[in-house]
């Protein structure tokens, strides 16, 4: 554009007379045969016949670096690219690339970039692209600004024309609305044929990569394109050539090329000479005027782009204050946007992850690829709440949502993901608490109600012990009266096994004493006084009673369990009663071992992992172990009064109840259960630091 704004017509006279200077190659008619378009100059154009222009000289110039022998035909555009459609030339000296033509034409790699602009009359209305929507457009035939308008402007009405030059014409004549033209050449012709009242308006586009052009598959002669291109940039002939055609001019003064063109049309007429200077001095005019409007239009472009960038700035500050997880998505699942929470969370910076897989930098998010599709497909969001995730062996919750992205030449998806793992932990804590507290009553009362007729069922059989033992002389002495004695009565009993029957009576009550006991325990606000106690000292006395109790060793020897210590130094003490707490450290390593007694291990053994650590104003003690685990299911039920996973008679199901209601109710903490099926259990206690009670 610089090149046939600035200096004009002097500059034309000047190229049209070099290029009279370099005349065409002779070529045999077995050549290669390229074609051009006979009216697109500089780029290449009839000159009295003759083929010249740039695109001219440069595949010349490949030619002669690759040993080619080539003729050039030089006619209307349309004309030219059906030739080579048909087979009727090997290629065209000049041609914009774009997706459509590549589906039957082969590019080389590309030698020049083209814009092109809306050219109009001085008095049109017209004063951008937008305006073209309902208008008559002219373009040339076949070329790509053909192309473009068929699809850009589908209500306006599209006039074509042999040449661009003959799309000028019509536009001074006054016949429809614009033209969309090539830039340079069209500024060229506009200077060099008088159309004075013909303008360009709006910004410059479609930068179209300029190449040579063969029919789809003609490989070999476009590597020796590629490769002769190659060649003479790496020469300096093809800056030469460009220098020759657009740049000779950037190194002259204006006066020289005055004195230069005066020379070559002698013309010494002072009049003309008087003309010509006042024509110099309009058309300098001309330019301080169109350089004001293009620094002007820079300088509002400059302004534009900065209010852009605070723009972006600002959204993207937004989105990287977000407290969700932020992902952008294309239409392939590949990642487009990564905010800082995404970074925090995953590991991994924005900039290793743009243009990657979603289902490779998130691998746990691959089942949401699908629900991506969906939302793009409906238009409508996808929620897929409460995905679980495990993060070094926690699980985590979270709420996934799609958001999808259609319209304005955008299509993708944002992908919201909320943490809501304390919101989870924190209603089954209500649910349990609220559950435990209507349960509690009910115990209570239950355990009152079972207790009195209890006590006489016991009495009552060992009442029955005591009446038919020989050890009683009062016992002998009725059974003679009845005509028999104690010995027989022993006998009859040892046959009907009645005594073991006894036996089965009374141990049967105590074991539903001791529930009931439980079930009190279990329903009632305790009374007993808190101290400070060293958890740590707690932890290990009761994993030392555990290791030597009895019923423990009858089905499993808990000193082969390994034992790993995992404790923070300089603890301070807990809130706590410490034969509770010991109660309930001793119901989970009970039932910590005898899961994992239940398990087969392919390599090593049962295993418990202690961590004890601070937390806040809190105490956190984790026991884990490497047992089968639990289900999800029974994961939400363990803390539930009379549930057990026990075959009848192993177990009570209050074991883990009266445990949390030790924590949370008497104990004002918490204990809360975290299972992989399969793989481990934890369960993790809060108690409060001395002076934190909350008592």
């Amino acid at each position: 554009m610089k090149l046939y704004t600035r200096f004009g017509l002097l500059q034309t006279n000047l190229i049209l007379c070099i290029l009279f200077l370099f005349p065409a190659f002779a070529v045999a008619a077995d050549h290669i045969i390229v074609e051009g378009d006979f009216d697109y100059p500089p780029y290449e154009y009839l000159d009295n016949g003759i083929p010249s222009g740039f695109n001219i000289d440069i595949i010349r110039a490949v030619a002669e670096a690759q040993g080619m022998q080539i003729s050039i035909t030089l006619r209307a555009w349309s004309d030219v690219v059906e030739d080579l459609e048909r087979g009727k030339c090997d290629m065209l000296s000049g041609m914009f690339s774009s997706l459509e033509r590549s589906e039957y034409i082969d590019f080389s790699m590309p030698y020049n970039v083209i814009s092109h602009t809306v050219f109009v009359r001085d008095d049109s209305s017209i004063t951008s692209m937008e305006d073209l929507s309902d208008k008559e457009i002219i373009v040339q035939r076949g070329d790509i600004m053909h192309e473009y308008a068929l699809t850009t402007f589908p209500d306006a009405k599209i006039i074509t024309v042999t040449s661009q030059g003959d799309a000028l014409k019509l536009l001074s004549s006054g016949l429809h609305d614009a033209a969309l033209l090539g830039k340079l050449q069209n500024l060229f012709r506009v200077e060099k044929q008088g159309f004075d009242n013909i303008i360009t308006v709006g910004p410059d586009f479609v930068f179209g990569k300029y190449c040579f052009a063969v029919l789809k598959g003609n490989s070999e002669l476009l590597s020796q394109l590629n490769e002769g291109l190659s060649l003479i940039k790496k020469s300096g002939k093809y800056d030469e050539i460009y220098h020759q055609w657009f740049g000779v001019y950037e190194r002259k003064s204006l006066y020289q090329e005055f004195i230069r063109n005066a020379a070559l049309i002698l013309v010494p007429l002072v009049f003309f000479f008087v003309f010509f200077v006042f024509w110099i001095w309009l058309l300098r005019h001309k330019v301080r005027k169109k350089t004001h409007e293009l620094t002007a239009e820079l300088l509002e472009r400059h302004r534009t782009e900065q209010e852009l960038t605070i723009v972006q700035n600002y959204l993207a500050n937004v989105i990287n204050s977000m407290p969700s997880i932020l992902i952008g998505v294309d239409a392939d699942c590949n990642v487009t946007q990564w905010n800082h929470e995404a970074e925090r969370v995953m590991g991994v910076k924005q900039s290793d992850v743009l243009g990657l897989s979603l289902d490779i930098v998130a691998p746990h998010l691959a089942c949401e690829m699908e629900h991506v599709r969906e939302a793009l497909r409906t238009g409508q969001r996808q929620v897929d709440p409460k995905l679980r995730r495990y993060d070094d062996n926690r699980v985590r919750y979270e709420d996934v949502t799609i958001y999808p992205l259609v319209g304005g030449g955008v299509e993708g998806a944002v992908i919201r993901i909320d943490d809501i793992t304390d919101r989870m932990n924190l209603e089954q804590m209500i649910m349990q608490s609220e559950k435990m507290m209507s349960i509690g009553g009910l115990a209570a009362g239950m355990a009152h109600e079972i207790n009195n007729p209890l006590a006489v069922i016991v009495g009552h059989a060992q009442n029955i012990q005591r009446r038919i033992s020989p050890e009683l002389s009062k016992n002998e002495v009725t059974a003679a009266r009845c005509g028999t004695s104690i010995e027989s009565i022993q006998m009859y009993m040892d046959e009907r096994g009645v005594k073991r029957m006894l036996d089965g009576i009374i141990v049967s009550g105590n074991r539903a004493a001791k529930i009931v006991v439980n079930m009190l325990s279990f329903s009632r606000k305790s009374d007993k006084v808190l101290g400070e106690h060293n958890i740590i000292e707690v932890l290990d006395r009761t994993l030392e009673l555990a290791s030597s109790d009895y019923d423990l060793k009858k089905e499993y020897d808990f000193k082969q369990i390994e034992v790993i210590r995992e404790y923070e130094p300089d603890l301070p003490p807990v809130c706590c009663e410490g034969n509770e707490i010991q109660q309930v450290f001793l119901n989970l390593f009970r039932n910590g071992a005898e899961a994992m007694n239940e398990k087969s291990y392919a390599a090593g053994g049962p295993r418990f992992i202690l961590r004890v650590r601070r937390s806040g104003e809190m105490v956190r003690i984790e026991i884990e172990d490497n047992g089968p685990g639990m289900s999800e299911e029974v994961r939400n039920r363990v803390f539930e009064p009379f549930y057990t996973t026990k075959e009848v008679g192993q177990g009570t199901g209050l074991g883990l109840s009266v445990s949390y209601f030790i924590i949370t109710d008497h104990h004002n903490g918490s204990l809360e259960v975290d299972s992989m099926a399969g793989q481990w259990t934890r369960f993790v206690i809060k108690l409060p630091i001395a002076g934190h009670c909350g008592f």
